[in-house]
């Protein structure tokens, strides 16, 4: 039974790391990135990639888990209606566009800079979930408004590999949308930033995979295959948590521990 020990020595951290994201997905509407991207780092790394390369791959393959993963929570969020479609219709052309441009500009960046802006992100995300600020209310954004705003969280959230929950969730609770419909609706808006950033990422897939096995261009497809079906899976457990525990709890909690990963981060390129 080796192949049984090499899956679990190997392989079995994916299949929880799925189950994690896949919650996290659908309670508090990130697409599982700021998770996701250091834990694969640190994975890649111990499997012998290059720092500079590893980083890159848990940027794409941590986009192209959250493509299914966003999937599942929408399919669990609309059932609960916690969708607000009309910011939706809105929001999507623009967050695709800036997360398509802001990807271009990643592969060919320093995965030294690019960690530390990452780093950066986790940090300013732990503090806004850890003070759970109640915003003040503003009125509806007009067009020009949430059009630059979107583009912002598209390129934003392709630069750290997130869904965009981070950022989207926040700016609509301002706008008079609940925090439920606003987790809804980032959840619909991770789908396309992931998708045009995936496929920003496999611009020149052919040519690089034939120098790395298991992987498909900058996709580490272990992490790929088996990280999906569990957070797919688990997705619609995180949406039914939005009703039963006490979120600015769990928030808190993830903040603390995003103040953990944002830390050895800064540590990692420091040392």
């Amino acid at each position: 039974m080796d192949w049984l020990t090499v899956f679990f020595e190997q392989y079995a951290v994916f299949c929880l790391m799925g189950v994690i994201v896949g919650v996290l997905s659908g309670l508090l509407g990130i697409g599982g990135g700021i998770v996701l991207v250091p834990m694969l780092h640190a994975i890649l790394v111990a499997k012998g990639f290059a720092a500079d390369t590893a980083f890159h791959m848990a940027l794409a393959t941590s986009m192209a888990c959250i493509v299914f993963t966003s999937l599942s929570s929408i399919l669990a969020h609309h059932k609960n209606q916690n969708i607000v479609w009309p910011y939706v219709w809105a929001m999507v052309p623009m967050a695709f566009v800036g997360s398509l441009l802001a990807t271009l500009v990643v592969i060919h960046l320093d995965a030294r800079y690019l960690t530390l802006f990452f780093a950066a992100f986790t940090f300013f995300a732990a503090v806004q979930l850890f003070l759970d600020r109640k915003p003040t209310q503003h009125k509806v954004p007009g067009k020009v408004e949430i059009g630059l705003v979107s583009l912002l969280i598209g390129g934003v959230s392709a630069l750290v590999s997130i869904g965009g929950g981070t950022l989207t969730v926040p700016y609509l609770a301002m706008r008079n949308v609940s925090v439920k419909q606003a987790i809804g609706t980032s959840a619909v808006l991770g789908f396309p930033i992931a998708l045009a950033s995936t496929a920003s990422y496999l611009q020149d897939a052919w040519r690089q995979t034939a120098h790395a096995p298991e992987t498909f261009g900058l996709l580490y497809l272990p992490a790929v295959i088996l990280l999906t079906p569990f957070s797919m899976l688990f997705a619609p457990m995180g949406v039914a948590l939005t009703r039963r525990l006490p979120v600015k709890v769990l928030k808190r909690i993830f903040a603390v521990f995003l103040i953990g990963v944002s830390l050895n981060l800064v540590w990692s390129q420091l040392s």
